[in-house]
């Protein structure tokens, strides 16, 4: 997936200002957005949940309950081959049944069969519709063996929003999480990747403004 410029790489191209090439990244970035029951994953699809952001210095937490870090739900699912097909991340709240349930409602087409780990909050994908699989991990160390895709496709992302934005605010991390999912999701169609992003623009994204952008 070839890296996007960030904000300050197209303020020194474009010759404009940091704002002004924030603003324009932005607008483009919000197109990239999904839309409710677009591109649902189906079949056999993984289900786990990430942190994403900085440490707490002291605070003697890790995993679910770390201070000063996001929960992404990330979602990857399987070609009839086993292999990798598309992703969706999407950022929550917390981890309770609730909230698991409705990240899958958001993301994957109900009657698929999820599989996940041994969190007991998953018991609630049966009820909302689909093939629960839950996996028992014996240590943290084999959710990247029992989930792989889903390892590799939220540790891929923590690699690219360092690598090309040195680290993302928590206020925006959502608007960073659709841009990767949009690129990975059309690895196949690089070359029209251009055109697709401007029908997005120009036809189905309505006027965005600053102010709208800066409180996504």
């Amino acid at each position: 997936m070839k890296k996007p410029p960030s904000a300050a790489e197209l303020s020194r191209q474009l010759g404009v200002t940091g704002k002004t090439a924030w603003l324009l990244r932005r607008k483009i970035t919000h197109a990239m957005r999904r839309g409710e029951h677009e591109l649902l994953l189906r079949g056999v699809v993984e289900l786990d949940e990430s942190l994403v952001g900085g440490c707490a210095r002291g605070s003697g937490k890790r995993g679910r309950t770390s201070p000063r870090k996001t929960l992404v739900a990330v979602s990857a699912e399987h070609t009839p081959q086993g292999g990798f097909g598309r992703a969706h991340l999407r950022v929550i709240e917390n981890v309770s049944a609730r909230t698991l349930a409705s990240a899958a409602r958001a993301q994957i087409q109900p009657g698929s069969t999820v599989k996940t780990d041994g969190w007991q909050a998953y018991r609630a994908l049966s009820r909302a519709g689909y093939l629960h699989e839950p996996h028992v991990q014996a240590t943290p160390q084999a959710a990247g063996e029992l989930l792989p895709w889903a390892h590799i496709v939220i540790s891929n992302f923590k690699r690219w929003q360092l690598d090309v934005f040195h680290g993302v605010s928590a206020a925006h991390l959502q608007s960073y999480l659709d841009e990767f999912c949009y690129r990975l999701n059309r690895r196949e169609a690089r070359l029209d990747l251009f055109r697709r992003i401007l029908n997005r623009c120009i036809l189905y994204t309505p006027p965005t403004t600053y102010s709208e952008l800066i409180a996504t």
